[in-house]
């Protein structure tokens, strides 16, 4: 309560504000999707709003709200998020440089699937068309600068926020995980009572970077949780209507050691090299007599991109443990991502592909994008799904359908 009492103070303080002086800027985007798998149309309309006002040549603040009407995976169809809103100083405290309030915070030099970047929440559901944008949470940002070449940044998270999922959703999951387990002892689940514990402890992470001659590289430390539950306590319980499972979800504790870099690839000029490597310490977890988390275990992402001569823009990364996959499911993967700009035309095909090596089940986008002006482009893409549903990518199969993407800025 008190949370959202402070962020509508501070909403309104910001955007009043804008009567006296500022500069806004944002954007309209139409987001449309037909997915084969459910066979339904799901539409999404943004309007993102940014503003910033300087106090002083140090003191500033800055804020980005997005006024959204959808009809998927919303609590209600039209929402107003505040996505970041925040108070910064620069060299107030000489090389200092502090930010507080509602922040999105990256870690890690990967385009996508980072195993470092642990602070923010993303929005449920995984986009192969568009970045996805990150969920902000009430956070510290304070970095110092040794010199032009060496920082040391310290993040703190006074209460941890999770993934959010539609409760319909999650309890149809664990419907269908637990259902049959107890249909085999002879009793039947007709539906779920879930509860979460949320951890009380506050979230954290250090990181000190450096420049190099080639390349910039960083080793970093977080202190937190993992953003999707897991089973905590497990108990059928007779109804009038049947029997129903009492089923208590919680987030188990992980500690995340990381090195990341990018710069330029050995031998070949112009391309860059990048890569983030994960070694997480997992709070042991056990679900009906089983550990589903208990020892340490390394995720990481590595690529290189590169454009030709001919304007192809090409990134191939290998990827060890996927977003969804922790602990001994993780598993190797390969993507690519290609963009061709058109001499003389306004159309850009793009591809972007993921293979799993360890089943050969894939995931495929392949798409275009028209800029009709400047300020207004339009991206029309396919997704395709192979593998079956127990494969690793195959049980994604969701994803699969034809997407609409329109975006205006101003």
């Amino acid at each position: 309560m008190k949370r959202n009492i402070f962020l509508a103070a501070f909403i309104i303080f910001l955007f009043s504000a804008s009567v006296f002086a500022g500069d806004f800027s944002g954007s309209l985007t139409y987001s449309g999707g037909y997915n084969f798998t459910e066979n339904n149309l799901s539409n999404t309309l943004n309007l993102d709003l940014n503003y910033i006002h300087s106090f002083t040549d140090e003191v500033f603040v800055e804020g980005d709200l997005i006024i959204r009407y959808s009809d998927k995976y919303s609590i209600n169809p039209f929402m107003i998020i505040p996505k970041e809103i925040y108070i910064g100083a620069y060299d107030l405290i000489p090389q200092l440089d502090i930010r507080t309030g509602l922040l999105i915070v990256s870690w890690g030099s990967a385009d996508m699937f980072s195993p470092l970047d642990n602070f923010n929440p993303l929005p449920p559901g995984m986009s192969f068309t568009s970045m996805t944008q990150k969920n902000g949470v009430l956070a510290a940002d304070a970095t110092y600068y040794f010199n032009d070449i060496t920082y040391l940044q310290v993040i703190v998270l006074p209460s941890f926020v999770p993934s959010y999922m539609p409760e319909k959703y999650e309890e149809q999951i664990y419907l269908s995980m637990f259902a049959p387990q107890f249909q085999a002892q002879g009793i039947e689940i007709t539906s779920v009572n879930i509860t979460h514990t949320l951890p009380e402890n506050p979230v954290w992470g250090i990181k000190l970077g450096r420049s190099f001659t080639s390349f910039d590289a960083a080793i970093s430390y977080y202190n937190g949780y993992y953003f999707n539950t897991y089973p905590e306590n497990i108990q059928p319980i007779p109804e009038p209507s049947g029997m129903s499972l009492d089923l208590g979800l919680g987030y188990p504790k992980k500690n995340v050691f990381g090195f990341e870099f990018q710069g330029d690839f050995p031998g070949i000029e112009g391309a860059t090299l990048r890569g983030d490597l994960a070694y997480i310490i997992p709070q042991p977890w056990e679900v009906q007599g089983e550990y589903v988390l208990k020892d340490p275990y390394l995720k990481a992402v590595i690529g290189a991109d590169y454009t030709t001569s001919f304007d192809l823009y090409l990134n191939v990364g290998f990827i060890w443990g996927f977003a969804f996959e922790e602990g001994d499911q993780c598993s190797p993967y390969i993507s690519l991502n290609a963009r061709k700009e058109l001499e003389d035309s306004k159309l850009t095909p793009n591809y972007l592909g993921i293979i799993s090596l360890h089943d050969g089940s894939m995931v495929n986008s392949v798409g275009a994008s028209y800029d009709f002006t400047d300020n207004f482009s339009v991206t029309l893409s396919y997704v395709s799904v192979l593998g079956d549903q127990t494969s690793k990518l195959g049980q994604m199969g969701s994803a699969e359908g034809v997407y609409l993407m329109g975006e205006w800025s101003f």
